[in-house]
């Protein structure tokens, strides 16, 4: 069974994102956040790997998805990511924003994600500090649709929900 770099590389149509954990722990992010924390901005170079394939499968007709759950207060590395995502709505990506505060039924969708052509799933696993475990692709993909279809019911497009946290 290919894995989650060939799978974000050869979906055909479509490509979803669940992402549940208030923090994760990516080395290579680790100086990005300690800027952040000192206040210092942080941003994504406009070629920066994820924006260029974001932007190239879009522009060839796919749609790319992801809800992001949050619950207030955002953690630094939450607030952090909030300042990236942007560049990911500009590249094409359909970023939304999923608060557990005003969704309870959203509780239960704790199991990060990636779900593309509704056709195969890979799960992401990661310890209680967020540091990144391994993935699995589950033989039924049903139990994530349904999560997805939820996610996206209960979310709000990320524009819609700097604005209500800006008070704008």
């Amino acid at each position: 069974m290919p894995d989650l770099a060939w799978w974000l590389e050869h979906f055909e149509r479509t490509a979803f994102r669940l992402e549940t954990l208030p923090e994760y722990d990516v080395p290579q992010e680790a100086e990005m956040l300690a800027a952040f924390k000192r206040g210092e901005p942080v941003s994504l170079p406009d070629d920066h790997p994820w924006l260029v394939r974001v932007r190239r499968h879009v522009s060839s007709g796919k749609l790319m998805r992801r809800v992001r759950v949050v619950r207030a207060p955002l953690s630094d590395y939450l607030r952090m990511e909030m300042s990236w995502y942007p560049k990911s709505v500009e590249a094409g990506e359909d970023v939304r924003v999923a608060d557990l505060d005003d969704h309870q039924e959203l509780t239960d969708c704790k199991q990060d994600f990636w779900l593309f052509d509704e056709s195969v799933v890979v799960t992401l696993r990661y310890d209680a500090d967020g540091r990144f475990l391994g993935t699995d692709t589950p033989t039924s993909c049903q139990t994530y649709v349904e999560q997805r279809d939820l996610a996206l019911a209960h979310s709000m497009e990320l524009s819609a929900y700097t604005a209500r946290a800006t008070g704008d």
